[in-house]
């Protein structure tokens, strides 16, 4: 249906809701393509690293050096405060990209011509926390950016834009994650253009139908190789980079970075190491094989198969456990 954008001012403003280093190049291309931004809303410092020394979010800082006013409520549903610094904040859109907190009526309600969400999904596939982590982990061929208006149902707006891409075999998390955040503010962007020109439609979704990516959690990252080839692998590249997936080999904790598919018969029972190379460590699966390339022992960086295997030796045989 289309949508009404007689509301639009001449000079659009928005404020921004984002956390992660997922919003930042959405931020960036706001800022570059001169809308007034008159609130950046993150989540609180949170401590991080060895020291666990207080650490402001990516959106922060990147708010902070544009002069950009900021607000961090812990919990903005529990604090009436910065909610209603919100109200009290005109804007013609809300863009909310990776906030990681949910937003009541009131506030969606709140912006003149609409609040926007980007997400790393083609929905209604992947709606939730972890899309771009399960659709590589579900050994998806294609994902992309969808451009929603949001509602109080998660991940259940009417879909504005979309714009897809492939996922290669080779590619983790973490570099789908790279390139579908440039995506995301390009399509941000190609949105409001669409909106300033009146040519906007919105395309609603059927909430029987789509797919749920539950938030990852620590103990998925153990491995078991007793499954096909190509999910070992999947999950392995899905889980970079957190929470990493991992084994026991020889009784030690073994972080599996990267790895390749092989089709290879295996020849053994699951979780055998059946060859090592200069490269990497092959394992067997139920129905074919996953070479490990780049891996982390205990209490070292991690660094590639190749010098890993430099460093010991593995021998043929070898069952890897999944859990200690």
């Amino acid at each position: 249906m289309p949508c009404d954008t007689d509301a639009l001012s001449s000079q659009p403003s928005i404020i921004f809701m984002g956390t992660p280093d997922f919003a930042v190049p959405s931020l960036q291309a706001l800022i570059d393509a001169g809308f007034k931004i008159p609130l950046v809303v993150t989540q609180p410092d949170r401590p991080a690293g060895r020291g666990q020394k207080l650490q402001a979010p990516p959106v922060k800082i990147l708010a902070e050096k544009s002069g950009l006013a900021v607000l961090q409520p812990e919990n903005l549903r529990k604090d009436p405060d910065a909610t209603q610094k919100i109200l009290q904040t005109p804007c013609d859109f809300l863009v909310v990209v990776a906030f990681g907190q949910i937003l009541t009526k009131e506030v969606l309600s709140h912006p003149k011509v609409a609040p926007l969400n980007v997400h790393a999904s083609l929905l209604p596939a992947y709606r939730g926390a972890a899309p771009i982590a399960r659709s590589v982990m579900e050994g998806e061929e294609k994902t992309g950016i969808t451009i929603q208006w949001m509602i109080e149902a998660l991940d259940q707006g009417d879909i504005l834009v979309q714009s897809p891409c492939t996922i290669s075999e080779s590619e983790t998390s973490g570099d789908l994650h790279d390139k579908l955040k440039v995506m995301g503010a390009k399509s941000l962007l190609e949105t409001l253009d669409l909106f300033k020109n009146n040519k906007i439609v919105r395309r609603s979704q059927d909430a029987r139908v789509g797919t749920y990516a539950a938030k990852l959690h620590k103990q998925e990252a153990f491995i078991s190789f007793d499954q096909q080839a190509i999910f070992v692998h999947k999950a392995i590249m899905g889980m970079n980079p957190w929470p990493i997936a991992e084994c026991q080999i020889a009784g030690e904790r073994l972080k599996i970075h990267r790895s390749r598919f092989l089709p290879r018969h295996p020849a053994a029972e699951p979780g055998t190491v059946i060859d090592t190379s200069e490269n990497e460590i092959v394992v067997a699966c139920q129905d074919a094989c996953v070479g490990f390339t780049e891996v982390q022992p205990e209490n070292k960086k991690k660094m590639s198969s190749a010098e890993y295997l430099r460093g010991r030796s593995i021998p043929q045989g070898l069952i890897l456990g999944s859990k200690k």
